[in-house]
């Protein structure tokens, strides 16, 4: 074998030698970085639960689903009740702009009879068409503000144009009706225009 030859095999062998060398190294390199992300892992896996804590556990999320179902069963019933009542008001405030415009006749017709002598033969049908008048508008849910003489004055339900200040009256009370006032089923559709003592 010539010299040539040996070098040749010679340098194979170290180049072999140093791969493998480089080859153990990595794997070396690798092996540690493999530890360190197995051991993070590791570190990072809850400790196991007790059967206790896992039963306590679970009834506290039992019992938080449970609260949140009872609110949820409040809200939808909240939301039932005001959708009846906004249908029950739709019902029952249906004719409020047309029984308004019922009421100017009504106060027209009332102050023809005050222009009427007692002798005259027109008083009673007048007053009877005026009851007549009251009654179907009661059928409808009218009814008048109580707003007469020495009567408590109330700000929902009275407006006061004027004030007075005279002493055979209490304080805060009604000293002359200006217009009558009128509720439908409770709800103030005008309000009693009225004078009202402040002493």
């Amino acid at each position: 074998m010539s010299s040539n030859e040996s070098k040749n095999e010679e340098n194979q062998d170290n180049l072999e030698k140093n791969e493998s060398e480089k080859i153990d190294v990595t794997m070396d390199d690798n092996q540690a970085v493999m530890d360190e992300i197995y051991d993070e892992i590791l570190d990072n896996i809850p400790a196991e639960e007790s059967i206790d804590d896992k039963v306590k556990r679970l009834e506290k999320e039992l019992k938080d689903k449970d609260e949140e179902l009872v609110r949820k069963a409040a809200d939808l019933d909240n939301y039932r009740k005001r959708l009846i009542k906004e249908s029950d008001d739709k019902v029952k405030y249906a004719n409020k702009s047309m029984l308004e415009t019922f009421i100017p006749v009504l106060d027209n017709i009332e102050m023809t009879l005050q222009h009427i002598t007692e002798e005259s033969p027109l008083k009673q049908g007048i007053e009877l068409t005026i009851k007549s008048f009251k009654d179907t508008l009661a059928r409808f849910g009218v009814e008048e503000i109580d707003s007469s003489i020495n009567s408590k004055f109330d700000p929902a339900i009275h407006e006061a144009l004027m004030m007075d200040s005279n002493p055979e009256f209490e304080n805060n009370t009604v000293t002359l009706s200006v217009q009558k006032g009128y509720c439908l089923n409770g709800r103030v559709i005008r309000a009693a225009k009225v004078k009202v003592n402040k002493l």
